[in-house]
């Protein structure tokens, strides 16, 4: 194993270890929360984000991104930066202060006026920490960064929980994102040992924005199909609707996010110091599809088979409502690192320019099919997120055709043995969830036998995927038994 090899295992490790802390302690303090709070109160979050999430974009505008594909920075481009998304960070924030009447007016939610007002402190917090967190993701320095998150989330985590049991209600869930990115960027500055040394200079802007500006385009767009989701079901129908809905997006996407986090952070700088060598990236493309698929896709497949079990199990029953939606929205994610991996090949050859046009294409027909979709309720929303990601997997591999020669049936070719593995393991899981009594049993049975199943089929077969994770593994384990000098 090549030393870049070597480097990006060690960095997936810390950044598994990381996000599986991280959204360990958040599913955990939602599950508390769900049992504490009304479906109401997590709509009303669920809104707030909207403007929030697309705040933060704009107040970061890709150039994280491009302090991490630049690879190589300096104090005046790190300087720049920070001038810039701290500036950015407090002028949104106003703005949403300002707004902050109209956002209630038009939800016909009075109760938004002062959320939005507090809320709007997480865009200059997140701005403080924006260079730390990209230098720390250009080093592959994730164990810092395990550090900072895990201990974030317990305390905002904490402070979420004490607030719900004194009966602060919706309040419990907006102090837990601020006290949660506050303390983030706090120990991101400790842990990066980064300071603004340099100077603002505008030819450093120039450069970094040329890759930064269409990282913000492409993901306000993917912003804006994510969020027109809640926007369209909380002014369409209630609060409580909307609230399911997120439940049911937050726990879908737990691993989706776990993924999601893994691969960004590990495939754009790793990607982008090979990116000149066509044979190597497309190799070490293919490589990380292959292992993403196979761990992801029997993961969201088997949330999908038992969505309403789990439902009922982990939040009570008076979530169940929540159920088909998860089913759906998890069933649209399984191609997930398809998505997520085509996009950091494409962004580790400085093409941002590509990434724009794919993410305009693919967010245009998503945001058509939700608009369509959103008078029937949120169930048809969930149709129609899985529609677009089935339709954004042929536009994301398009351009990995034309600059690697690896398209989409090149990719899910690929994938075929772990399809069809996924296939048998989700026919057991289903025979035994027909059979038996339904509970909380049947379903941690269907669970065991599946993944029984899937594991013994992909050893049997000498599954290419499984093959490269067993390497990694006995590689971290053997860099962990070498004794330091």
């Amino acid at each position: 194993m090549s030393n870049l090899e070597r480097r990006a295992a060690n960095a997936a490790w810390w950044s598994t270890l990381e996000i599986l802390a991280r959204y360990g302690v958040q599913f955990l303090v939602m599950v508390v929360l769900a049992r504490l709070l009304s479906p109401a109160d997590f709509g009303l979050i669920a809104i707030l984000l909207v403007f929030t999430s697309v705040g933060t974009l704009l107040v970061d505008s890709g150039f994280g991104a491009a302090l991490v594909q630049r690879q190589r920075t300096t104090a005046d481009d790190e300087t720049t930066v920070f001038i810039f998304t701290v500036g950015a960070g407090i002028l949104t924030a106003s703005i949403l202060v300002l707004a902050a009447p109209a956002i209630a007016v038009f939800f016909n939610e009075p109760r938004l006026v002062d959320l939005t007002r507090v809320m709007a402190l997480v865009l200059p917090l997140g701005a403080f920490a924006s260079v730390p967190d990209a230098l720390l993701t250009m080093r592959l320095d994730f164990k810092a960064r395990a550090r900072a998150e895990v201990i974030a989330s317990l305390c905002s985590g904490a402070v979420a929980v004490v607030l719900a049991l004194r009966g602060f209600g919706v309040w419990s869930l907006t102090w837990q994102s601020i006290v949660s990115i506050g303390t983030r960027g706090i120990l991101l500055w400790l842990y990066s040992g980064w300071r603004p040394r340099g100077r603002y200079r505008g030819a450093s802007f120039r450069s970094l924005f040329g890759f930064g500006g269409y990282m913000l385009l492409s993901g306000l767009l993917n912003a804006a199909a994510m969020r027109l989701q809640s926007l369209l079901i909380g002014k369409l129908f209630d609060t409580s609707s909307l609230g399911y809905y997120t439940l049911a997006q937050n726990t879908q996407q737990a691993p989706a996010s776990l993924i999601d986090g893994i691969l960004k952070r590990v495939g754009l700088p790793v990607f982008s110091t090979i990116a000149q060598d066509r044979a190597r990236l497309r190799s070490a493309f293919r490589a990380s599809l292959r292992m993403a698929m196979f761990l992801f896709v029997p993961c969201m497949v088997g949330i999908a088979l038992v969505a309403k079990p789990l439902i009922e199990l982990v939040y009570g029953a008076r979530w169940s409502p929540a159920s088909p939606i998860l089913s759906i929205l998890s069933l649209s994610a399984a191609l997930w690192p398809i998505h997520v991996l085509n996009l950091a090949a494409i962004g580790a050859q400085g093409r941002s320019n590509l990434l724009l046009r794919v993410e305009v294409i693919k967010q245009v027909i998503g945001i058509l099919l939700i608009a369509i979709a959103s008078p029937w309720g949120p169930l048809a929303i969930a149709w129609a997120v899985l529609f677009s990601s089935l339709f954004g997997v042929g536009i994301n591999a398009y351009y990995s055709k034309r600059l690697l020669d690896y398209g989409a049936f090149a990719q899910l070719l690929d994938q075929s043995g772990t399809f069809a593995l996924s296939l048998v393991a989700a026919l057991v899981g289903w025979m035994i969830l027909q059979r038996a009594t339904p509970g909380p049993t049947s379903m941690l049975g269907a669970i065991a036998a599946a993944s029984m199943v899937y594991g013994t089929l992909a050893v049997l077969t000498r599954n290419t995927a499984l093959n490269g994770l067993l390497t990694i593994l006995r590689t971290l384990r053997e860099r962990s038994n070498t004794p330091t000098q």
